[in-house]
């Protein structure tokens, strides 16, 4: 049995890929299964917490404990964390949110002749922002509130992560590289590093993504 260090909070945690689907059957998306962000919420779960987990297409199997709401886009998953967020002592955002969608959308797949402009023939998918999940939410945080950010990296990782920690007002900051092995996305291992705005650091061998959630939380408590 985990010591229940987490008993009678909330945690709040976005997982997995966004899907931003420009017709009735492509979309543009990333390679996030989804597996990190469900250790951290059965880590949670297990330690004691109340867990929300906001779910992108393809996101793992998670326990009947955890409340488990599933989305597609970004737009869907900016709804159901906002709703969420006010009431979660911890907010974990570990999805791999599309930062952009199409600009124009179509029910029905487009044809080759619908999507080609110009004399050769080349198509153009203009594209709009995404809002901004982690940045919009932080900002609303109180002083109780805790705020886990993510950040995949294919280089220069430190100065990237610290960047974003302090600039999108997270407490926390976990980051790896996905262009290395047993790093990153799709795989059961993975390889980070962790920064706080106490300026603590810890760089942690490879170990299971399981392993790495209980990493996370154990830092967590320590904010």
């Amino acid at each position: 049995m985990a010591e229940q260090y987490f008993k009678g909070r909330r945690v709040l945690l976005t997982l997995g890929p966004t899907r931003e689907f420009w017709d009735g059957v492509r979309f543009l998306s990333n390679p996030s299964s989804g597996l990190m962000g469900a250790a951290l919420a059965v880590a949670a779960w297990l330690r004691g917490a109340e867990v929300i987990a906001v779910c992108g297409p393809g996101a793992p199997w998670l326990p009947q404990g955890v409340e488990r709401i599933d989305v597609v886009s970004a737009l869907d998953m900016m709804a159901a964390a906002e709703a969420h967020f006010a009431a979660a002592d911890y907010a974990c955002f570990c999805a791999a949110v599309a930062d952009f969608r199409p600009a124009h959308t179509s029910a029905d797949k487009l044809k080759k002749a619908d999507l080609a402009e110009g004399p050769a023939g080349d198509p153009s998918l203009p594209l709009t922002a995404n809002p901004d999940i982690l940045a919009t939410l932080a900002a609303l945080k109180n002083a109780g509130q805790r705020v886990i950010a993510f950040a995949a990296e294919t280089g220069n990782l430190a100065a990237h992560a610290v960047d974003k920690l302090k600039r999108k007002r997270a407490d926390m900051l976990v980051g790896n590289l996905v262009n290395q092995p047993q790093s990153g996305f799709g795989g059961d291992n993975n390889t980070v590093q962790i920064w706080d705005l106490h300026g603590r650091h810890e760089q942690l061998p490879v170990m299971a993504k399981t392993e790495v959630a209980w990493r996370i939380w154990d830092w967590a408590l320590k904010l």
